[in-house]
């Protein structure tokens, strides 16, 4: 059987997977506010940190917002072929992205390298299958997909570092407090 850390990083896992579905697949503002706040409930109540990674959550919401609209902006991103501004359903997905950082990605925070691999990877599938579910779309098929895996294969890693600064020397326990 496995240990009760093994269990929450499966269980953040899929709880950020299904949260991810839900959010795409709805394009709806109402119901991504609702995943989020369920997701965000669950997180909490079954392995949340308390404060500390609330916070962590918050800033990362916030700069993942920035960053979509700034690339929206930059015309990589447009909504059913037209430029358009990030839809606030997008932004999202960032507080549940959050979540795994200090769970199920947790292990990337000592392998940095394989973050970057694993961030190109991701990121550009992650993109790749919401684009294709949504009226979200690149602007450019070649050039859009090309400049997200290389934006992931350096947040990644950085986004991994965040996270292993904010909860060194973290006691569990003392977090939730």
């Amino acid at each position: 059987m496995p240990d009760t850390d093994t269990l929450q990083k499966l269980g953040n896992g899929l709880l950020f997977n299904i949260s991810w579905l839900a959010i795409v697949s709805s394009q709806s503002t109402l119901i991504a506010v609702a995943v989020v706040v369920v997701h965000l409930t669950i997180h909490m109540l079954w392995m949340g940190r308390g404060g500390r990674e609330l916070l962590f959550i918050a800033a990362l919401s916030l700069f993942g917002a920035a960053s979509d609209h700034i690339l929206f902006a930059l015309g990589v991103f447009n909504v059913n072929g037209q430029p358009a501004a990030a839809p606030i359903w997008l932004s999202c997905l960032w507080p549940v992205l959050a979540t795994t950082l200090a769970h199920a990605f947790s292990v990337l925070q000592q392998r940095l390298l394989l973050a970057s691999v694993l961030g190109a990877i991701g990121g550009f599938a992650s993109y790749s299958a919401g684009t294709a579910m949504s009226a979200v779309g690149f602007a450019d098929p070649l050039y859009g997909p090309v400049l997200i895996a290389a934006l992931w294969a350096i947040l990644f890693p950085a986004l991994a570092l965040a996270a292993r600064l904010t909860f060194a020397h973290s006691d569990h326990a003392a977090d939730r407090a």
